[in-house]
Parts: C-alpha cells; sequence; structure tokens
C-alpha cells in the first residue's frame, strides 16, 4: 500500500482492491457456472449424435417405390464366367416404371431359362430340388443362362403375416445389394421353407436364414427388416398374373419354367423329364 497515505486515504485503498478482488471473483464463479452446464449440453449432445447415428444404422431401411437394382426385368439374370454363375448388373426398374427384357448376355447362343419362383411355393422346392443344382451347375459352364424373376402369390397361405410377399422382398434385398449371392439364399429359403397354414417365418427369422446361408450384410438386413421393395413385389406379382405367356386352362401359379419362351409342364420331381424339355428346346 502506498506510503504517506492518510488513515482514510489506505481504508479507501484496501476498500478499492476488496471490490476489485470481489468483482473477480464474481466473474470466475459466472465463467464456472457457464461453462459446467455447457460442457454438460456438448457432452449430452454428443451422446444424442452418437445414438441416432447408431439408430439410424442399425434401424430398418424405408420402403422406396423403385424396383431393386440387378433385376431391370423383375428377374435377376445370371450366366457362367470363370466357372461361376454371375449376376449381371442392370438398373433398377424406376418407380411408376415397367420392367425392360432382360436379354442373354450370351446373345440367345445358349438356352435362357426363366423361372418365376415363390419362395413359399411347396411345388416350386421340389423343382429346385430335383433340378437346381444340375441347372445352376450348366450355367456356371456356360452352357445356359438363367432367369430367376420372384413372386409372391400365396400370402394366403401363411396366417395374414404376408410371409411369401416378405420373402420374395429378401430376395429383392440380395439381388440389390449382393447379386451373386442371390442364388445360394434362394437355395436356403426353400431347403427352409416352412409349411403352408402356419405363420411362415419372420423378418428377424429370414435375416438368420440369410445369414445362414453365409450373406451378412448390414445393408441386406436393415432392407429385410424394413420390407424395402414391398412395392415392387406387389407390382412384379400382379404382372405375372397378367402375363399371357404364363397362362395354362388352370390359370397361373409357381413354378413357371419357360426355356427359350416355352414353358415346361411336365414332372417337377423327374429330372429326366426336366433334361428331355431343355434338350427338345435347345433343338427347335
Amino acid at each position: 500500500m502506498p506510503d504517506g497515505l492518510s488513515r482514510n486515504e489506505r481504508r479507501e485503498v484496501a476498500r478499492e482492491h476488496a471490490r476489485r478482488a470481489r468483482e473477480k471473483q464474481q466473474r470466475r464463479d459466472r465463467l464456472r457456472r457457464w461453462l459446467i452446464p455447457t460442457g454438460v449440453t456438448t457432452i449430452v449432445l454428443a451422446i444424442v449424435a452418437v445414438v441416432v447415428l447408431v439408430v439410424s444404422m442399425s434401424g430398418p431401411s424405408p420402403q422406396t417405390a423403385a424396383g431393386p437394382k440387378n433385376m431391370i426385368s423383375d428377374g435377376i439374370l445370371f450366366t457362367g464366367a470363370n466357372g461361376a454363375a454371375v449376376a449381371t448388373p442392370t438398373a433398377a426398374i424406376p418407380a411408376k416404371g415397367g420392367p425392360t427384357p432382360h436379354p442373354s448376355s450370351a446373345g440367345g447362343r445358349v438356352p435362357h431359362i426363366v423361372e418365376y419362383v415363390d419362395f413359399a411355393c411347396p411345388h416350386c422346392k421340389e423343382f429346385e430340388s430335383t433340378n437346381a443344382a444340375a441347372i445352376q451347375t450348366l450355367v456356371a459352364g456356360g452352357r445356359l443362362t438363367l432367369e430367376v424373376r420372384p413372386v409372391a402369390i400365396l400370402d394366403a397361405s401363411f396366417e395374414g403375416t404376408r410371409y411369401a410377399s416378405r420373402a420374395a422382398d429378401a430376395g429383392a434385398c440380395v439381388a440389390n445389394f449382393s447379386p451373386n449371392d442371390f442364388l445360394k439364399v434362394m437355395n436356403a429359403f426353400f431347403a427352409g421353407q416352412p409349411a403352408e397354414n402356419s405363420p411362415g417365418l419372420t423378418n428377424a427369422q429370414i435375416v438368420t436364414l440369410v445369414h445362414e446361408a453365409g450373406v451378412k450384410n448390414a445393408d441386406i438386413d436393415r432392407c429385410i427388416a424394413g420390407e424395402s421393395f414391398a412395392s415392387w413385389v406387389d407390382s412384379a406379382t400382379a404382372r405375372f398374373v397378367a402375363n399371357p405367356a404364363v397362362q395354362t386352362p388352370q390359370g397361373v401359379g409357381t413354378p413357371t419354367i419357360l426355356v427359350n419362351g416355352k414353358m415346361y409342364t411336365d414332372s417337377l420331381t423327374d429330372s429326366a423329364s426336366f433334361d428331355n424339355f431343355l434338350a427338345g428346346a435347345t433343338k427347335s
């Protein structure tokens, strides 16, 4: 404190120092009170952001009016390449659009098979159990091309759960995100096919079936959970039912197998019968 000051002056100086110290402390207290809530708020906001990100990445994908990629014809086309059956990439059918015929990339030099299948259909399972391995081997060897068109005509057989439609949607999800795994998943659907007049599989059980087939893809899981291609399944099924090329005296049904445009109508469980038809359709 400066010398030469009177007692009163010294008292005033001391009071001024005390006032300044109090004001400084008050500013520190105000800053601390502001910083602590702000820091907590920042942490809370960061946690919320992480939760939103996790939920958005793990939650179901939204439904779309467009079709799946790699199914421009309502079907997914497989040809042979390096000893494997390989999916042909295509754009998706746009919303409010229609399918585009999917010519064989082999230019028609080998027989072209189109299969309309319902993954919930027991007769489809019979045909696939009898013929799928041979057909897929011939495709891998470049001796056939195969186009699979999933449809859903058996929803009424599954206690209102729309199992046939949800199974077809799952096939579309696989075609969209991992097309070369489609045949593997289709085989798994038929191997694990639930009985008619049951609820079928839940979406979670369908995801498990796909995983057990060796296909683990988060995009596919979310697509199945959200039934992203439900609208396309309905449209593709309606187009199938109205297609004059697949009509029979009994109407339409699955499986419907066309070889170079000719419908196979014989035994679903006799591989020799289908082989003979395949050979005859190829020659004509």
